[in-house]
């Protein structure tokens, strides 16, 4: 089985997971950037992002 088979049976949480302890396999990181830009409407890449949509999002309903 290629990496890239290895790649298309993991799920994203283990992709990102293995990414993040092989920060030098580009390959893994091209493939979990594929998936994400893939996705329709995916607006966070990272945990800063979501972190900061969320808040955004929690302070405008505050003003409805």
């Amino acid at each position: 089985m290629s990496q890239t088979n290895n790649f298309d049976a993991m799920s994203d949480a283990q992709l990102l997971s293995y990414i993040r302890t092989h920060p030098q396999d580009t390959e893994a990181f091209h493939k979990y950037m594929d998936r994400l830009s893939e996705r329709p409407g995916v607006l966070c890449t990272t945990d800063e992002e979501f972190e900061a949509e969320l808040q955004k999002r929690i302070n405008s309903s505050h003003g409805r």
